[in-house]
């Protein structure tokens, strides 16, 4: 029993299993289902008993040395109001006991572990995250900045896109993005309500592509590429490694004819 406790593939097959008993808890017609709620309550006292064997074999000062412990510690320890469920009925709006049940969810983190060179792959996204964080700053000011003037001349004619700041900045990165940037400009110049004369039509549309120029198609993929740059460094760094030895090694050869 211990043995199963202290198996990684083990807890995490488990916890695979308990995420697919949640996942189907939350169609219409298996939200009250009783096996289903009474399964999810007993992979929950699994884990509860998981805990208590981890905590007497390993002792609390072990237990609790490992980061990876303590974060199952406070999931599990989190989702016990769960089990108020088996005891007495809980109404349709107690949307906490829905939360912890879905806290549990967070454990599937731990399929982090079995994913190799985890470590580089972390570190890389962290430097990639620094090395980004100056583009995206940019980024986000020239949202702003298009948010405001983008709202001061169209509120009025398109005020489910750029009726106050907030709305315009989202309209503004969704163009960013390039997902459907172009229905922006023709929902602007298609209104009835607001007829515009050709000039204007033309300098609104080339307003709007000048929007998705700077920050759709330059800014985003500079930081796309300031990103992936980074996150290739490990792979450059362990290239340039290998070309260095095998300098070494050549002037060795040359040195030793």
């Amino acid at each position: 029993m211990k043995k199963l406790f202290f198996n990684e593939r083990a807890m995490l097959t488990a916890i695979i299993l308990n995420a697919v008993v949640i996942f189907a808890l939350y169609f219409p017609e298996l939200r009250n289902n009783d096996w289903l709620l009474l399964l999810d309550h007993a992979f929950l006292l699994f884990f509860v008993v998981e805990l208590i064997v981890k905590l007497v074999v390993l002792k609390p000062k072990a237990y609790f040395a490992k980061g990876w412990n303590r974060f199952d510690f406070i999931v599990v320890v989190g989702s016990l109001p769960v089990l108020l469920e088996g005891f007495m009925s809980v109404p349709e709006g107690a949307s906490l006991l829905i939360l912890l049940r879905l806290f549990r969810l967070v454990r599937l983190i731990r399929f982090l572990r079995f994913i190799p060179n985890i470590g580089m792959i972390v570190s890389g996204l962290g430097r990639a995250l620094k090395a980004s964080v100056f583009v995206l700053i940019a980024l986000v000011f020239l949202n702003l900045m298009l948010a405001i003037v983008t709202c001061h001349f169209y509120a009025d004619i398109a005020p489910r896109y750029f009726g106050n700041p907030l709305v315009s900045a989202y309209s503004i990165f969704q163009m960013f993005t390039l997902e459907g940037w172009n229905d922006i400009p023709a929902a602007i110049v298609n209104n009835p309500n607001v007829p515009m004369s050709d000039t204007m039509i033309g300098m609104t549309r080339f307003y709007f592509v000048l929007i998705v120029l700077l920050g759709g198609i330059f800014g985003m993929s500079l930081a796309n590429a300031v990103f992936i740059d980074e996150m290739m460094m490990d792979n450059n760094k362990a290239l340039e490694d290998k070309v260095d030895r095998l300098i070494e090694e050549v002037r060795s050869l040359k040195k030793e004819g």
